[in-house]
C-alpha cells in the first residue's frame, strides 16, 4: 500500500525518517511543497515530494501530521476522495498555559480521535496512532533494543488497525491495539497511555501489557489451542478444505513472513493457501511433521504475543528431528475470539538444506493448488 504523510512538521518528519529506516516508500507532502522538498532530498530515494492533492489522490493511507483544526480543514476539503483511505490521526491538541506548561485546546475529557471520527467522509477508516510519543521520543525509540518500545493504537475498523500496525512495526515499534476509537483519548496528551500522561516514558510490550486489562487463564488457553491447531493443521492433507481449515485460524488481515530456504511475507487469505501450498510441495507429508516445543505468552486487553518453538521431525529413515525454530506471533481478540494478526517464523541455523532442496528444486513440478 501507498503510505503519504501530510505535514513535514516534528511528527511528520521524525516519522517520515522512521519509516523510511524501516525500507518503506513513502510520499510527503505540505502545503508548503518546499519543506516536503527538503525533506524527501533528505531520506533519499524511498521518500517523493508531492502535492496535498497529489497525495491525497495516490495513497491508500494518509498520516494528518498537522494540527487539529487543519485536519479538518482537509476532511472537508477532501470529502468524497478520501472514501477509501486509511487516514492516521496523530494529534494532540494542545497550547501553552502561560505557567511553563500545556492545556487542551478541546474539553478535558474529550478526544480529538473521536472528534474526527465524527466527521470521516463515508467510506474512509480513522486510526489513532503515532501520537502517543514526543517528537523527540518518536525518534530516540526507534529500534530500541533489546525490547522494542510499543506504539498504541486505536481502530474501529480492523483491517484499517492491522495495516497501520504493519507501518508501527515498520517505524520501529511494537504495535498494541488499546481498543476502539472510542479508547483514544488513553493514547492522547494526558491520557493513561501517554509519554505526558500517567506512563511518563516509552515503554516495551511487557511494561504495557501491564496498565491493560490482564490476560484471564482461558484467554491464555484459547490462545495456546490455536498454537497446536496450527501444528496440527499444517499437517493435514494438501486439499482446499484442510487449506480452508488453516487459514481459518488467522484474521483475513493476516501476515505470515518467513525465513527458511527463502524469505517471503503471505499476505491474507489466498496468500495462506499459497503459504499451505508452499509447505506441502517442499515437505511432503508422508516425510514429516510438526511439533509445538516451549511457549510463552503475555498480553494485556485485546492484544497478545507469543513466541514459541517448532519443531519439524523427518520420518523418512528415522531422521528424528531435523528442523527447529521460533515463531513470532501477534494475536488479536475480536468479539471474545483470539486469532493471529502477524507471524514471523524464524529457522535455526541447523536447517539441512540438502535434505529439502531436491523439493525445493522440483516446487513447481510438486505445487498443487489447494
Amino acid at each position: 500500500m501507498t503510505t503519504a504523510i501530510i505535514g513535514a512538521g516534528n511528527i511528520g518528519s521524525r516519522l517520515a525518517t522512521n519509516l523510511v529506516a524501516g525500507g518503506e516508500q513513502v510520499l510527503l507532502a505540505a502545503r508548503d511543497l518546499t519543506s516536503a522538498q527538503l525533506l524527501a532530498d533528505s531520506l533519499g530515494d524511498r521518500a517523493t515530494a508531492v502535492t496535498v492533492d497529489e497525495a491525497v489522490d495516490k495513497a491508500d493511507v494518509i498520516v494528518l501530521a498537522v494540527w487539529l483544526d487543519v485536519t479538518k480543514e482537509l476532511l472537508a476539503q477532501y470529502g468524497d476522495r478520501l472514501a477509501g483511505k486509511i487516514l492516521v490521526d496523530p494529534s494532540n491538541p494542545i497550547a501553552p498555559d502561560g505557567n511553563g506548561g500545556f492545556v487542551k485546546t478541546i474539553g478535558a475529557e474529550e478526544s480529538s480521535g473521536l472528534l474526527l471520527a465524527g466527521l470521516l467522509p463515508e467510506g474512509a477508516a480513522l486510526v489513532k496512532a503515532f501520537g502517543t510519543l514526543s517528537a523527540d521520543t518518536l525518534s530516540a525509540a526507534s529500534r530500541r533494543s533489546p525490547r522494542p518500545a510499543v506504539g498504541f493504537y486505536a481502530a474501529d475498523d480492523a483491517a484499517a488497525g492491522a495495516t497501520v500496525a504493519r507501518l508501527i512495526t515498520a517505524a520501529g515499534f511494537d504495535p498494541v491495539r488499546v481498543g476502539g476509537l472510542d479508547q483514544s483519548i488513553r493514547i492522547e496528551v494526558f491520557g493513561d497511555l501517554h509519554e505526558y500522561g500517567a506512563l511518563g516514558r516509552a515503554v516495551n510490550s511487557t511494561e504495557a501489557f501491564a496498565v491493560l486489562p490482564p490476560l484471564t487463564a482461558a484467554d491464555r488457553f484459547e490462545i495456546f489451542e490455536q498454537l497446536t491447531l496450527h501444528q496440527r493443521r499444517i499437517d493435514n492433507d494438501a486439499s482446499r478444505g484442510s487449506a480452508d481449515a488453516y487459514v481459518d485460524l488467522y484474521w483475513p488481515e493476516a501476515a505470515f513472513t518467513v525465513h527458511d530456504l527463502r524469505t517471503q511475507t503471505f499476505y491474507g487469505p489466498e496468500g495462506l493457501k499459497n503459504l499451505y501450498d508452499y509447505a506441502h510441495s517442499v515437505f511432503p507429508l508422508e516425510k514429516w511433521f510438526h511439533e509445538v516445543g516451549w511457549f510463552e505468552i503475555e498480553g494485556g486487553g485485546d492484544s497478545a504475543v507469543v513466541s514459541w518453538r517448532w519443531r519439524v521431525n523427518w520420518k523418512e529413515g528415522n531422521e528424528g528431528v531435523v528442523s527447529s525454530g521460533t515463531y513470532q506471533d501477534r494475536f488479536e481478540r475480536r468479539d471474545g475470539v483470539w486469532k493471529v494478526i502477524e507471524r514471523v517464523s524464524d529457522i535455526d541455523p541447523n536447517w539441512p538444506a540438502a535434505l529439502f532442496q531436491p523439493y525445493v528444486g522440483r516446487q513447481d513440478e510438486l505445487f498443487t493448488a489447494s
